[in-house]
């Protein structure tokens, strides 16, 4: 994994699944997080997990992350 085409997040809580979509609560944001986009390292697999969240930097910035 490239770190620096990374952005890395903490204490996320996965709120909806949608199968091809995440709802992820990112301090006080939510945002929808397609599958594509989740990184190796992502702790969260099942609605109500809080953990880290690894998406690409592209990403991060694109939806206000970052």
């Amino acid at each position: 994994m490239n770190a620096q085409k990374t952005a890395t997040f903490w204490d996320v809580e996965l709120l909806r699944d949608t199968g091809t979509d995440f709802l992820c609560a990112v301090g006080t944001t939510q945002v929808w997080v397609p599958l594509t986009e989740i990184r190796y390292g992502t702790e969260l697999t099942t609605i109500g997990d809080h953990g880290r969240l690894i998406v690409s930097r592209w990403f991060a910035r694109t939806v206000g992350l970052r």
